[in-house]
């Protein structure tokens, strides 16, 4: 019978989820290998196995966290409808990104992180950018309103804004339609 880890299905599974918990409470730097292995109730040598870098389990993390918000994108863009008011499939989506707390703290620890990194982990946060602009763009089009062109013609700015949305421990539901009206707005 396979052992699981604290509710995660694996050894490797168990590590990135310490290590992500330990990076939104104390930053990367603020993190060694060794306070991750310890959190996860494994040896340094296990955790070695599997990371031999906290670079490449930074990387991992940050594929990892990739991944859920493209799911999270490709969800919106599957549930939203052509009749659907542009603002309404926005504040669906700023929801989905927003108002999961350790999403929200996980993105804004790697995009730091990134800023201070070297370019491995820089080009991989920027390749996912241009990925999910192209993503939110995809969106507006089955939508096919003037507001969703003017947030086509914007849609970067959406994820410069996001990002400093989630770096708020809250953002009230009047900001948030601020945030749409200043996406939408002629």
């Amino acid at each position: 019978m396979r052992k699981t880890f604290e509710g995660y299905g694996s050894v490797q599974e168990a590590i990135l989820g310490t290590a992500s918990q330990l990076f939104t409470r104390t930053g990367v730097h603020g993190t060694s290998l060794q306070d991750i292995a310890k959190a996860a109730g494994l040896s340094k040598g296990t955790l070695y196995y599997y990371y031999p870098t906290k670079e490449a389990l930074v990387s991992d993390i940050a594929a990892a966290h990739a991944a859920r918000i493209t799911d999270l994108l490709l969800t919106w863009i599957e549930t939203i409808s052509r009749g659907c008011p542009m603002e309404d499939a926005l504040d669906i989506l700023i929801g989905a990104l927003l108002d999961n707390e350790a999403l929200r703290k996980l993105h804004v620890v790697l995009f730091t992180e990134s800023c201070l990194a070297g370019p491995g982990l820089s080009d991989l946060m920027e390749e996912m950018l241009r990925k999910w602009t192209v993503m939110l763009e995809v969106g507006t089009l089955k939508v096919q309103s003037d507001s969703a062109r003017r947030l086509r013609d914007r849609s970067s700015l959406f994820f410069t804004l996001l990002t400093g949305a989630m770096m708020r421990p809250d953002v009230p539901e009047e900001e948030r339609r601020r945030f749409i009206s200043v996406l939408l707005s002629e």
